[in-house]
């Protein structure tokens, strides 16, 4: 079933580098080979078709108003992702020597940029397709991909693999790649330039 793109505009912020797939408790997981095939109406499929669709409504009604629109994404689309995990995955070995102050913040910032792009990516929308294709799960069930494929992208990945996790709130996302790039390697890299840039000591001239 082939959707306008939708959670699509989710994608990759400009990040450039391959993805280390990794599951909330599991360390590294290995991407699932094309197993049994799934059925796309279960699992984490039926959730990114749920939000394909959900923000497939809302943009046929026409919404040129951006701050409509990230009023909207904020209430509706954010729900689905786990910002918390991908701050946790950015901070890496940082995370523990965080206080719970700074850890709020930073999922904070995360969701806030990642919100932010996907406004300005949803500005360009033109009509573009995607479809679901595919719904690999690792073999405990707790972790899953689900592909989709994109057509008339002009500018738009033709690839996305949105990576869940089985939540106690159900399946979340913690990870969007886009013809193989990742967010969550985009945020990991940008904290630490940050940290980076802290250390470094100050010339003086």
């Amino acid at each position: 079933m082939k959707k306008s793109v939708v959670l699509i505009s989710v994608l990759m912020l400009g990040a450039a580098v391959q993805a280390a797939p990794y599951g909330p408790g599991l360390g590294y997981m290995r991407p699932p080979a094309p197993p049994r095939a799934a059925h796309l109406s279960k699992g984490p499929a039926a959730v990114a078709n749920k939000g394909l669709d959900k923000l497939l409504s809302f943009l046929q009604k026409g919404a040129g108003d951006l701050k409509a629109l990230a009023a909207f994404l904020d209430k509706e689309i954010a729900p689905y992702f786990d910002f918390a995990y991908m701050a946790r995955a950015a901070a890496g070995r940082f995370w523990q020597r965080m206080n719970e102050g700074q850890r709020k913040r930073l999922a904070a910032r995360i969701k806030r940029q990642f919100l932010t792009t996907m406004v300005e990516r949803l500005g360009e929308y033109d009509r573009q397709q995607v479809r679901v294709v595919s719904q690999r799960l690792s073999p405990d069930g707790r972790v899953g991909i689900v592909t989709a494929a994109i057509r008339g992208t002009r500018g738009y990945p033709a690839r996305l693999d949105f990576r869940f996790y089985r939540s106690k709130h159900g399946w979340k996302v913690y990870d969007v790649m886009a013809n193989g790039q990742s967010a969550v390697v985009h945020y990991r890299q940008q904290f630490r330039d940050a940290l980076y840039r802290r250390r470094a000591p100050r010339r003086s001239y």
